[in-house]
């Protein structure tokens, strides 16, 4: 199966996930309260997420990550941000409003992704692509303002700003896994180890009893979030994002208000109302656009000299490579970048050598790397839209040796080596 195929097919039983998760959320918050429901959630989650990783390669891929003392604060970081925050903001957010309203208001880290995109990333966003991202944002600000486009005031502006912060959690650990490459279901794990670390430091600050009533709905409720959503689903979100970029992934997600409200209605009684279908409508628009319009997305350069070139960032491709060089080599800040060339241009015994004295790895679509799958090669070349006489040149290291060594390959420029 392609790449792009794969990462479509772990999108769309994520958007199933989600759109179930602030409805189940809400139950379990309600009945045993959210503090008991997060640690009960989160435990179970660790307990799954450590048996992924240790059924994937035996827990090469979290060890890898806990050796290195900087990568380590950095996935326990961003795993404050995805799981404890932005869980502890969601459930509080939706205890106060509803699933259907903190289902939307929350998707709206993709506008704060694709706003920030270009500054933490250094990936060009498209004008389309923001329009695209636009839309869907108006169907958000629908529901904020309660269905009359107007500053809402009603009681739950409060939870609904506490539902921003939400947003702003899970847009930081999104760009975060984005600029980081390291082994996901690893991180997942660690992900979920700190949260329910913390979050059973607050049950004992708080004095909240975890000894509570397991009724039927608050087990399913409890099972679902620890195995689908902490487990399984987050897993294969982050797989989604790092295939198809958070762009792509974020404006499929907003398609999720249908089913959380379709879900909430049936599960929990939510009353239906008509800008609730408007605000989705408007999101489902922008999904469209943003699909039409998203390829794989152009790096931005700080060299001067290669504004004229498109260099396209391919890390997503390799991001779940099991190749041992390919693998170190895009380890941590370490990126995949590819341009346009031909047969004629490049010439592996002259050319290799540019990028293996800066520490890279370097090779073509039509004479790939022997570690790289040849379902890779072909999402390369169709995203990248190769022509018959095209081929893509793709280095692999330090983003800026890498800038460095596609400026001296193109224009014949001895180029400075980035320390």
């Amino acid at each position: 199966m392609k790449s792009s195929y794969k990462g479509f097919v772990a999108l769309a039983i994520v958007v199933i996930e989600i759109s179930l998760w602030s409805v189940f959320l809400q139950i379990g918050g309600k009945n045993i309260g959210l503090l008991p429901e997060l640690f009960y959630g989160f435990l179970i989650g660790s307990v799954v997420s450590i048996g992924i990783s240790l059924t994937k390669d035996k827990g090469k891929g979290l060890a890898s990550i806990i050796k290195r003392k900087d990568m380590l604060l950095i996935m326990l970081f961003a795993g404050l941000l995805n799981d404890v925050l932005t869980q502890l903001f969601l459930g509080i957010g939706t205890l106060g409003t509803n699933p259907a309203i903190g289902g939307i208001v929350y998707r709206s880290w993709v506008i704060l992704v694709a706003l920030l995109t270009p500054l933490v990333l250094k990936q060009r966003v498209k004008p389309k692509q923001m329009l695209a991202t636009i839309i869907g944002f108006l169907g958000i600000y629908i529901i904020l303002s309660g269905g009359t486009l107007s500053a809402f005031s009603s009681t739950e502006s409060g939870y609904v700003g506490v539902l921003i912060l939400s947003a702003l959690c899970s847009t930081g650990s999104i760009l975060i896994m984005n600029r980081y490459n390291v082994d996901t279901a690893g991180a997942i794990a660690l992900f979920n180890i700190i949260s329910l670390v913390i979050v059973a430091a607050l049950v004992v600050t708080t004095h909240t009893s975890i000894n509570v009533a397991f009724t039927p709905s608050t087990i399913i409720s409890i099972l679902f979030l620890g195995i689908v959503a902490y487990g399984i689903g987050t897993m294969l979100y982050y797989y989604s994002v790092k295939i198809l970029g958070p762009l792509i992934t974020g404006n499929s997600i907003l398609s999720v208000p249908f089913l959380t409200i379709a879900f909430s209605f049936l599960l929990v009684g939510t009353q239906i109302k008509l800008y609730y279908i408007a605000a989705a409508l408007l999101a489902s628009v922008g999904i469209v656009l943003q699909r039409r319009y998203s390829s794989i997305p152009e790096h931005i350069s700080s060299n001067k000299s290669l504004n004229q070139l498109y260099i396209f960032d391919v890390t997503g491709v390799f991001a779940t490579s099991n190749g041992h060089e390919i693998r170190e080599k895009m380890n941590g800040k370490n990126r995949a970048f590819a341009i346009r060339s031909n047969d004629s241009e490049f010439n592996s015994d002259l050319h290799k050598n540019i990028f293996l004295k800066r520490d890279c790895i370097v090779f073509t679509t039509s004479n790939p790397h022997g570690e790289v799958k040849s379902e890779e090669v072909r999402f390369i070349s169709d995203v990248m839209e190769l022509r018959k006489n095209e081929m893509a040149l793709i280095g692999i290291g330090d983003p800026r040796r890498l800038e460095d060594a596609f400026e001296e390959f193109v224009f014949g420029k001895l180029a400075p080596q980035s320390p």
